[in-house]
């Protein structure tokens, strides 16, 4: 691996982020453009709900386990939010991966590239695909992942990183996706190949606390990988509160589609900032989605779901 910087003596010390910091965050914010809109691609496949696996589980870890208190936890209607990992599980039929891999297929030339980030990536590509919108905004696909998180979840208003799509290539830059933990809480990744297409490109997290991980050497026994490589498995993550990374794809390509979710209930306690946004997607582009985010609620349910054009989820339906 090379995801550290060398240490005499010592296993070597896990990199964090690259990113923009000081002149560069305020330079980079300022030229942040607006996501390029379109109604679907020319031709795309058509959504279908039957597109839903019907068994879609896996093995559950809990925040408990990654050493997290109940106290620092949000609580709900009888609930407590400890999801911390789910899968790998299968959540589209083979059907309904192959429509989304065709699409992803077709959106790549949309995608661009950062020196701050380690692959080419589409944002809001449900933007930009009448496929992906639908998908990620129909009721059973959101009921199969509010039941695997544990609490009701629509996609998030801010739409830029709702649904973003990962390019890694083995021709592209040698370097792991270093090791971060997302802005958002609720995270879904497919996998839109197979390890028989690429080498590396192995995930990676610290099954830990994120106040633990300064420091953290790459021999640490909390590093684990998950065995998510296989086409059309999928991960959860509460992406906020675990430490992860993705090995450098030494050859070939691999793909993934990445898909933010809400908590309405919890809305309070989004772990989003503003400039954790706006360094990556622009001022611009931000400002709006933020307002949205921000605007007091009194039903968070269903005015968080009629931002994001999404049917409401409620702690019954999860129950169910």
């Amino acid at each position: 691996m090379t995801t550290a910087r060398t240490t005499r003596g010592r296993s070597p010390v896990l990199n964090l982020p690259r990113t923009a910091t000081g002149f560069d965050q305020v330079l980079h914010a300022l030229r942040g453009r607006k996501p390029r809109r379109a109604t679907g691609l020319p031709g795309e496949p058509r959504w279908r709900r039957e597109f839903v696996r019907r068994d879609a589980a896996g093995p559950r870890t809990s925040l408990e386990e990654f050493g997290y208190g109940s106290h620092e936890l949000n609580h709900a209607h009888g609930t407590v939010d400890d999801t911390a990992l789910v899968g790998p599980l299968r959540i589209l039929t083979p059907e309904g991966l192959d429509c989304l891999a065709e699409v992803c297929d077709r959106l790549e030339p949309s995608a661009g590239s950062s020196r701050f980030i380690a692959t080419r990536r589409l944002r809001s590509a449900d933007l930009m695909s009448a496929f992906i919108n639908n998908m990620i905004r129909d009721r059973d696909f959101l009921l199969a992942c509010s039941r695997l998180a544990g609490v009701p979840l629509i996609p998030h208003p801010l739409r830029i990183p709702t649904a973003q799509i990962n390019y890694f290539e083995g021709r592209g830059r040698p370097e792991i996706v270093r090791w971060h933990r997302d802005g958002m809480d609720y995270v879904l990744t497919i996998q839109l190949n197979g390890y028989e297409d690429y080498d590396g490109g192995r995930f990676l997290y610290f099954q830990g606390r994120t106040d633990e991980f300064p420091g953290v050497r790459e021999d640490d026994p909390r590093i684990r990988e998950a065995p998510c490589g296989e086409r059309g498995t999928a991960l959860f993550l509460h992406g906020s509160r675990i430490f992860h990374a993705v090995t450098p794809v030494t050859r070939g390509r691999r793909v993934t589609l990445v898909i933010s979710f809400f908590c309405p209930y919890f809305a309070r306690q989004d772990s989003n900032t503003f400039w954790h946004l706006a360094a990556d997607d622009g001022i611009p582009a931000t400002i709006p989605s933020w307002l949205r985010l921000k605007w007091p609620v009194r039903d968070p349910a269903m005015d968080f779901s009629l931002r994001a054009g999404s049917p409401v989820i409620t702690w019954e339906d999860v129950r169910e």
